[in-house]
């Protein structure tokens, strides 16, 4: 279950009224039920008198526009790996990368077939591996070559042995400590990175258990770039160095998991002068079980703060906050409708008759530029009995038979259009982000409007999740994962969002209604102290990145489709950056770092200055021009 923050104004707009939220005191302990009553009143009138969804023709979900042919992505880059099962998962990281980034590459074992000579034929070169010796004797061709123009990026800490330490100097690195000393977490430099301010502090850890020691104990040459270090700045964690007339940019810690994907294509563009690549340019935000039944659970915490019951709490608290959040920040909520909550996994289904707040609220989210998906005829995921166990999950039934998963598709199908039969529905969450194979087969033949799956970026603690990338699936279908969840942003969320504002330049964040019902999401700490964290994090979205765009589920699968498609071809000389774009309909947004110059004009595309050295780039042509200059 995921958690979505929120923020306490003094007051919130519900159609045509101002609400006003009550300080924490004993007058206002009294008057917030009376308050309270007051919205709920107001809520029957627009139950009454019918809150409609004002319909107006919308963009299709997905593109039907013809794209242009394909572009041959040159291969630039040479990945040196040998086989180790270390050197493999960095090699696998570093290759998904370059992937998404459309940067060309081959692959080399060095441990087999490697010669200096392989190298005149890329301008980049990485190092999966930790241990130089498998350079062996072909190391000084290697420094020669960067000096002669050559870029060099290694994803992992070297080993400090003296292979190595023969080209240390050269790397920048004045001395080497004997230890591996305790990384608590880091602070960025020099704008490296879109979202992290001057010095503003990323944690790891806490205590000195869950520090990593994977960072060597360096001493550098003033000739060297920090862009990231250590919490205390006592450990350079990503530096680059000019080698004559080429750069090296050395990662001194263990990058691995997805979730650091960002800083490998950081430290990737700060390689050349300037280096470009494509980007969704989204963000989402997610309403799970919205609308749906009001949600059970033990509404204690509402009791103490508010001294009303939770479906008095959800009208006239919770999304009046809601709708505020949507107003100040333009956000546009992706609502997924749950029918009813039943544990029903056999044909005939019960259906739900009581649909006054479906429709208050949907149409209320609809009228307010968002959009309504599936989540579910109840809350149990699409696994088929004896054939999808693995994928049970805690007290969750798993269903019958395909033809009963099929039907509970199409009772969810029938009742959602009846209700709002102007909305198209085509995003679909799985209920805690589980489906299986056979499930997905069953839901987009029992509804083939489905053509956007948005379940998790990140494999959850049980590994039972459905992990998406952002991609267009084999069977057609485009996966648009949410990433960040919940009222309560920890470190490492605060990490995962970093890195995806920098990667894929995307925000995807979903909440639970009842988040404020249950403990384990911090429903103890009560919802005003839940809505300022989760402030806090919106206010970081706004401030790092204003324009991006606001997009709603079946949009932000539109431009997954539009990135995912999408074939670059580059060439970089004299201060001019020529890009050829394939499966081109019309759109194409691109991140572009320059770290020598500046822009100084474009043809074929709009730019704007995002953060730094980085521009975002909206390509209105297949083929574009960019200056740099002084």
């Amino acid at each position: 279950m995921c958690t979505f923050p929120v923020r306490a104004k003094r007051g919130w707009n519900f159609g045509n009224k101002r609400i006003y939220s009550m300080k924490k005191s004993n007058s206002g302990r009294i008057l917030i039920p009376i308050v309270a009553l007051i919205i709920c009143g107001l809520v029957v009138l627009l139950e009454r008198y019918g809150v409609t969804y004002e319909y107006t023709d919308k963009e299709p979900a997905i593109s039907q526009a013809s794209k242009t042919p394909e572009v041959q992505i040159d291969k630039t880059c040479l990945i040196l790996t040998v086989d180790e099962e270390i050197s493999t998962q960095y090699k696998e990281m570093i290759s998904f990368v370059l992937s998404d980034m459309k940067i060309g590459y081959d692959v080399c074992q060095v441990d087999e077939n490697f010669s200096a000579e392989m190298l005149d034929e890329y301008d980049t070169a990485v190092i999966t591996f930790q241990d130089w010796r498998a350079i062996g004797e072909a190391l000084p061709e290697l420094m020669s070559w960067i000096e002669e123009g050559g870029a060099l990026m290694t994803t992992v800490t070297p080993n400090a042995n003296s292979y190595f330490e023969a080209v240390s100097t050269k790397l920048g690195i004045l001395s080497i400590g004997s230890d591996y000393p305790k990384v608590y977490g880091f602070r960025l430099k020099d704008n490296a990175m879109i979202g992290a301010k001057e010095d503003e502090v990323f944690k790891y850890a806490e205590n000195s258990e869950d520090a990593l020691q994977t960072s060597l104990s360096v001493e550098l040459s003033d000739k060297c770039q920090v862009w990231m270090e250590s919490e205390d700045g006592s450990v350079p964690l990503i530096w680059t160095k000019e080698i004559g007339a080429g750069r090296v940019g050395i990662i001194n810690e263990s990058i691995v998991s997805k979730y650091q994907r960002g800083f490998l294509c950081m430290t990737y563009t700060l390689l050349h002068d300037a280096e470009i690549y494509p980007v969704i340019n989204g963000s989402a935000f997610y309403l799970d079980d919205f609308p749906s039944p009001v949600p059970g659970g033990d509404g204690t915490y509402i009791a103490r703060d508010y001294g009303v019951d939770i479906g008095t709490f959800y009208s006239s608290i919770w999304w009046p906050t809601v709708l505020g959040w949507e107003n100040e920040y333009g956000i546009r909520h992706t609502g997924v409708i749950i029918e009813q909550y039943s544990d029903e996994v056999e044909a005939p289904l019960d259906g739900n008759t009581e649909i006054s707040q479906f429709e208050t609220f949907g149409n209320m989210l609809l009228n307010n530029g968002g959009e309504l998906g599936f989540h579910g005829y109840n809350h149990m995921p699409l696994c088929l009995e004896g054939v999808d166990e693995d994928r049970k999950y805690g007290d969750y039934k798993l269903w019958k038979s395909i033809d009963d998963m099929r039907s509970s598709v199409e009772e969810l199908t029938n009742f959602c259009e009846k209700l709002f039969p102007e909305n198209q529905f085509h995003v679909y969450v799985p209920p805690s982000n589980i489906i299986s194979e056979t499930g997905i087969e069953t839901l987009v033949e029992a509804n083939p409007d489905i053509n956007v799956i948005s379940s998790t970026y990140l494999v959850d603690a049980d590994n039972v999740a459905y992990v998406q990338e952002f991609c267009v699936e084999d069977n057609g279908l485009i996966s648009a994962p949410r990433i960040t969840s919940g009222c309560i942003i920890d470190d490492y969320q605060r990490i995962c969002a970093l890195s995806e504002l920098n990667y894929h330049y995307v925000q995807s964040h979903f909440l639970h209604p009842d988040d404020v019902l249950d403990e384990d999401r911090g429903a103890a700490e009560g919802w005003e102290s839940l809505s300022q964290q989760f402030e806090t994090y919106l206010k970081w979205i706004n401030e790092s990145v204003p324009n991006i765009r606001n997009l709603t589920g079946s949009e932000m699968g539109r431009a997954v489709e539009v990135f995912d498609t999408l074939s670059v071809q580059r060439e970089y000389k004299d201060g001019e950056l020529d890009v050829k774009l394939g499966g081109f309909s019309g759109e194409a947004q691109l991140m572009l770092r320059v770290n020598s110059g500046t822009i100084v004009s474009a043809e074929g595309c709009d730019y704007e200055l995002v953060s730094g050295n980085m521009y975002l780039i909206k390509a209105n042509s297949s083929e574009i021009k960019i200056y740099l200059g002084e």
